[in-house]
C-alpha cells in the first residue's frame, strides 16, 4: 500500500490517502488479528474485502501514530465504523484504486472519495438542490465537488436520515476550490451543523474531509 498523500487538516485532523494494490492474503498478513471479525464475514464481494483490510490497516496505522493501542473497531447504529476502546473519532472511505482514513482525537469528521464519473451527470437532480443543480451546469467535476462534500459532512453527523438534496447545502465555490462551506439541517433534531469542507484532487478522484 503505498502511501499517495499524508496531511494535518486544521491542526485537528490528520489524513493518509494510500494506494489500493495488495491482494487479500497480502493484507491480512499486514492486519494481523486486530479487527473485527464478525464485521469482515459479512462482506462477500472480494474487492470490497480488499478495500474493508485496507483500510483498517490505515485506521490502525493512525492511532499508533498517536500513541495508542489499536484494538479494531465497530460499528454504531448508524453503521459508522468506531474505534475499540479509544474515544477518537474517525472516518473511512475506499474506492476501486484508493483507501482513505482520517482520525480526530477530540471531535466528529467525516471523509469521502470518488471518481470524476458520467453517473454523477446522470444522478445529479438527486443529491443537489435547485440553487446547487444551476451552479453545477452539469460540469462533472464540479459534481464531484457536490457530491463528495455532501458526502463527507453525511459521515461526519453521522445518521442516516439525511437527505442530501433537502437537508444538506454546499455554498456555491469554483471548480478545484481547496476550502468549501457545508451546512446539514436535521429538521427532526433542530440541529445544523455548519463544516468547512477540504477538497483535494489526485488525478481525477475528489476526496473530501469535513471538519
Amino acid at each position: 500500500m503505498p502511501l499517495v498523500h499524508s496531511e494535518k487538516i486544521e491542526e485537528t485532523s490528520t489524513l493518509l490517502l494510500w494506494k489500493l494494490t495488495e491482494t487479500e492474503e497480502e493484507l491480512h498478513q499486514s492486519l494481523g488479528s486486530s479487527y473485527n471479525s464478525e464485521d469482515f464475514e459479512t462482506i462477500s464481494h472480494p474487492q470490497k474485502k480488499r478495500e474493508w483490510l485496507a483500510s483498517r490497516i490505515l485506521i490502525k496505522i493512525l492511532v499508533e501514530q498517536f500513541g495508542f493501542s489499536y484494538e479494531g473497531t465497530h460499528k454504531d447504529e448508524h453503521g459508522k465504523a468506531f474505534l475499540v476502546n479509544n474515544a477518537s473519532h474517525i472516518s473511512i472511505t475506499h474506492t476501486f484504486d484508493y483507501v482513505a482514513a482520517v482520525i480526530n482525537p477530540s471531535a466528529p469528521v467525516g471523509i469521502d472519495m470518488e471518481k470524476a464519473d458520467p453517473k454523477l451527470q446522470r444522478t445529479s437532480s438527486k443529491y443537489l438542490s435547485e440553487p446547487e443543480f444551476e451552479h453545477a451546469e452539469n460540469e462533472l467535476s464540479t459534481l464531484c465537488m457536490y457530491w463528495c462534500a455532501k458526502e463527507a459532512i453525511y459521515k461526519l453527523y453521522g445518521k442516516k436520515k439525511i437527505s442530501f438534496k433537502n437537508s444538506i447545502y454546499i455554498n456555491p465555490f469554483h471548480n478545484f476550490q481547496k476550502l468549501i462551506q457545508g451546512e446539514l439541517t436535521d429538521d427532526d433534531d433542530g440541529l445544523k451543523i455548519h463544516s468547512p469542507i477540504h477538497i483535494r484532487w489526485f488525478e481525477d478522484y475528489c476526496l473530501a474531509v469535513s471538519i
